[in-house]
């Protein structure tokens, strides 16, 4: 069995970043992926550099923080993404999706100086519609990027909020032995920032606090989970 324990939001605020990378080194995450339009995205790359096992892939975004192209279909006056409410209810222009999302992946590659490994979404965006799911895996296939549900590791939803706990961790793992799975994850340390900015702030720390146990250590380690990330396609 091959798994993914994807850490969303890298990149989001400093202390949830530094969460993640904590998750790598003492717990079971071996994927996250980049909010390349926030602020501490150089930070997170910096600590990363002593972290070789982490894949890190784009975390597409339309509902959080500023447009990295200045669209107008779906950000407000100053230039921040609407909410995903509003974003699921407006006629957004396929154009300005498609632009400010390969932005956001060549943010990733300026930044980090390579591709990434893989591409998912904040909100689950990329596949929010039909519309937005032809745009992320036509920018996966220019790039050579698996997109997650749409690649070779089945994604197992459900690990989140009072389901991110040490048994259901476990119930999936044994439900899913003989599969090779992604799990979505919000793991991180919460600062001021990430509490201000976010309704899921404390929770993020308590999910840590699951994936560093020595109870789901030790049942990975027993039954030989291979724990991994994504790559990008061959000949990519």
């Amino acid at each position: 069995m091959k798994l993914i324990i994807n850490a969303d939001d890298f990149g989001y605020t400093k202390a949830n970043t530094e969460g993640i990378l904590e998750g790598y080194r003492k717990g079971i995450i071996r994927s996250t992926t980049a909010l390349c339009n926030m602020p501490w995205l150089e930070y997170g790359r910096d600590l990363a550099k002593d972290c070789p096992g982490l894949g890190i892939g784009v975390h597409l975004t339309l509902t959080l923080g500023r447009s990295l192209t200045r669209v107008k279909s779906f950000t407000d006056a100053q230039g921040n993404f609407l909410s995903k409410k509003d974003i699921g209810s407006a006629s957004l222009d396929m154009k300005e999706v498609y632009d400010e999302w390969k932005a956001q992946i060549e943010r990733y590659i300026q930044v980090f100086g390579h591709i990434p490994t893989h591409l998912d979404s904040h909100h689950s965006v990329h596949d929010l519609n039909e519309n937005h799911r032809a745009v992320a895996l036509k920018l996966g296939e220019e790039y050579g990027l698996h997109t997650r549900r749409y690649g070779p590791y089945e994604f197992i939803p459900g690990f989140y909020g009072s389901a991110a706990t040490k048994e259901h961790l476990l119930e999936i793992l044994r439900e899913n032995r003989e599969k090779d799975i992604e799990i979505m994850t919000h793991p991180g340390f919460c600062d001021l920032d990430l509490y201000r900015a976010s309704s899921y702030s404390t929770q993020r720390v308590r999910e840590l606090d699951v994936l560093c146990s020595q109870e789901i250590l030790e049942y990975v380690e027993k039954h030989q989970i291979q724990l991994t990330h994504y790559e990008p396609m061959e000949n990519s």
